[in-house]
């Protein structure tokens, strides 16, 4: 187990919302100085626009312990330069069609990619060994690190339709290998594994993010994280403290990380209540031994070196932010995630996602057209996207007569290298790499899903198999099944539900079963 935490600044030369740029270099400079002050070596990414001139360059360059390293965001001079047509409005424009290397065909990509490679290469004099974007396909990692040996990239935190990027159900912190079908997915299968290590960025609340925009998915979801600027977040002494404690804590199977940086498209007004703030919190670390401070590079070659495929790894909150006695557990594995949550008395499971080899991300062999950008995991439970109304989505513990078995106190979580265990009342949990178990004595035991959104992916239930069906953002259905290696399911007037079996125990064998590999259609 190792806790990292990286310093990255992902750069811009230009902002077409303002009518003054020259900011964005001011921006720059004040945060490599600050992080020279405290001695950090950070990884420095540069947009296409930024690569081009001498100044942030010659900055880069000339600043000690920084790795320079690409931002993907496809501009207007970098696809003239590639000779791809540029849709965009502006130099650099948002819209997620022009700006991701997903609003491209392939063969477009290779250009684009080439492109700021070689850009790159003549301005450094070798070519970048980390790359970072919001967003990414499969594609283009695997392009990237066939052709020119990438050793670490960087996307965003899980977030639901924030800035027009979806990413949700995958893996939620730290780093994975992702599958040559879909970038942000864990790869099953080592024949299936683009063999990059990709870091999550931005520090997410574990406890908050979550649930923001509660019940109403097609709202852009708020931003709880670790970036300087947000005040309930990385701008508040408070929450960085709290999250510092929980995030590098001792209950960790595999990786403790944390990104720390700003892009510089906010000024350094914003970004200096935070920022400095934050390097002195994790200066202490630095010193104290608790944390190491890598380059994204050096992270990604630790990754490599240590694991040969995505290992387990946990997240285990005691507290939260805003000291209302909340606790989760985040568990994930290269072939599922789940997340146990606890709040005012009662436990349930939040999150439950699947991932499969199988299944392909929307763009894989197209490009999008439209103004939603979404990645997704096969949902079991999806607490976020399944609420509406006054139900809140999940798989709870019931007894006879419809009590709730968990309106206890929690009882804490336990990791060892090869599960993790919680208890809450009179329920305990174990979860391991391919499944976990669900365990109560109680009579009349059973696991009820509640969910209040209308369209949900379950098909039927017979015996140990749930049957369902996912349709993303292509609308394309995607069909799966999850079996109970102990337990049977059966549908309730509330819907599905999972009894134990004769010992009391309810085991999730959490390896998706699919169908041959299909084609996705493009948005």
């Amino acid at each position: 187990m190792k806790k990292i935490a990286n310093v990255i600044h992902f750069v811009r030369s230009v902002e077409p919302r303002t009518d003054d740029d020259s900011y964005l270099f001011d921006t720059l400079r004040q945060e490599l100085a600050l992080g020279e002050r405290y001695g950090f070596p950070c990884t420095v990414l540069l947009q296409y626009d930024a690569l081009v001139k001498p100044e942030y360059t010659s900055l880069v360059k000339n600043t000690p312990n920084v790795e320079p390293g690409l931002w993907l965001e496809v501009v207007q001079p970098q696809a003239e330069d590639a000779g791809v047509p540029w849709r965009g409005r502006y130099v650099w424009d948002w819209d997620v069609r022009c700006t991701f290397l997903t609003g491209y065909t392939p063969e477009e990509r290779k250009k684009l990619i080439d492109t700021a490679f070689e850009t790159f290469r003549k301005t450094f004099g070798f070519y970048p060994t980390v790359a970072g974007c919001w967003t990414i396909d499969a594609f283009s990692l695997k392009y990237m690190k066939e052709k020119y040996g990438l050793v670490a990239f960087c996307n965003c935190k899980e977030q639901y339709g924030t800035d027009g990027i979806t990413m949700w159900g995958g893996v939620p912190f730290g780093a994975y290998y992702p599958s040559a079908a879909n970038a942000l997915l864990p790869a099953v299968s080592a024949e299936n594994q683009i063999g990059l290590p990709v870091f999550r960025m931005l520090g997410a609340d574990p406890v908050d993010q979550y649930d923001l925009g509660l019940g109403d998915p097609e709202a852009d979801q708020q931003v709880c994280s670790l970036e300087p600027v947000y005040p309930f977040g990385g701008g508040s002494p408070e929450w960085v403290d709290w999250f510092l404690k929980e995030n590098y804590g001792d209950n960790v199977l595999s990786l403790a990380y944390a990104q720390f940086g700003q892009e510089n498209s906010f000024g350094w007004t914003d970004i200096s209540k935070g920022l400095p703030m934050q390097f002195e919190k994790l200066k202490q670390l630095q010193d104290s031994g608790a944390v190491e401070v890598l380059t994204l590079g050096e992270s990604g070659k630790w990754f490599a070196d240590t694991y040969a495929a995505t290992p387990p790894n946990t997240c285990v909150v005691d507290s939260d932010a805003k000291k209302q006695g909340r606790k989760t557990l985040w568990y994930v594995s290269k072939y599922y995630r789940v997340n146990l949550y606890y709040e005012r008395g009662t436990a349930w499971i939040r999150d439950l996602q699947l991932y499969a080899d199988a299944y392909a991300e929307p763009f894989l062999n197209g490009h999008n057209t439209s103004r939603r950008c979404g990645h997704f995991a096969l949902p079991v439970i999806d607490g976020f996207r399944f609420s509406a109304g006054n139900v809140r989505a999940g798989i709870y513990p019931y007894a006879e007569n419809g009590r709730m078995c968990t309106e206890a106190a929690f009882e804490g979580c336990a990791v060892s290298p090869d599960r993790a265990e919680a208890k809450w009342g009179e329920v305990s949990f174990t979860a391991e790499e391919t499944a976990f178990t669900v365990a109560c004595a109680n009579p009349g035991f059973r696991l009820q899903f509640r969910c209040g959104a209308v369209e949900l992916p379950y098909v039927k239930c017979e015996g140990d198999t749930l049957y369902c069906s996912f349709r993303d953002f292509t609308d394309t259905p995607f069909p799966y099944r999850l079996r109970l290696t102990a337990g049977r399911f059966a549908q309730t007037p509330e819907g599905v539900a999972a009894y134990p079996d004769e010992t009391g125990k309810i085991t999730f064998r959490c390896v998706a079963e699919t169908e041959n590999t299909r084609e996705r259609e493009e948005l």
